[in-house]
């Protein structure tokens, strides 16, 4: 930081002068007496320097004992007018928050509610889920039972046929027509006799 060009005294006897001539004393008031520095600096510095000079003048007065009691009577009966306000301003305070409390505690226990709710819908659906899933299960294990009942028929099914199919080519190679002819005779009169 720079240091000040301009003194503080300086300062201050220019903001004199300004007042003698009866006009306010501002930041470039004093900057256009002292021709230079920082108009918010120079108005910091006179507003310190006129505080003080007005503490001074406030505590060298003396009031007059009449005067005196009057300003001890009025400033008891105000310190008696600030409590109650203060009492007041402060239950109105604690109405507010308990009020604000209340409201928040009520919008609580509704979403609360409404969670439960929510969370009771949800837990139906799973359950209902499970036990589609269960029977889905159960459906698909039978399934998978019968599958294999019917692809060991098949199996057996199959075999048969290449038994047959053998066996009709063997008779085939085996047999002429009309030794067919005479195997079917005789097989279906043994039928009629049988």
């Amino acid at each position: 930081m720079r240091p000040a060009e301009i003194a503080n005294q300086e300062i201050i006897d220019a903001g004199k002068k300004l007042q003698t001539t009866g006009k306010n004393i501002t930041g470039y008031g004093l900057r256009r007496i002292l021709g230079a520095g920082d108009p918010k600096r120079l108005k910091s510095v006179w507003d310190e320097y006129a505080s003080k000079g007005k503490a001074n003048k406030n505590a060298d007065l003396r009031l007059p004992a009449e005067l005196e009691d009057l300003v001890t009577e009025l400033e008891n009966n105000l310190i008696e007018q600030v409590r109650p306000l203060t009492v007041q301003l402060y239950e109105g305070a604690l109405k507010a928050a308990q009020r604000q409390v209340s409201e928040t505690s009520r919008e609580l226990k509704q979403l609360r509610s409404e969670m439960e709710a929510e969370i009771l819908d949800a837990s139906t659906i799973i359950e209902e889920l499970e036990q589609r899933l269960a029977e889905t299960t159960q459906r698909l294990q039978e399934s998978a039972v019968e599958l294999k009942q019917v692809d060991k028929a098949r199996y057996q099914f199959e075999r048969q046929a290449i038994t047959l199919e053998a066996e009709v080519r063997q008779l085939r190679e085996n047999s002429t027509y009309e030794e067919l002819m005479k195997r079917i005779l005789a097989l279906e009169s043994k039928g009629k006799n049988g």
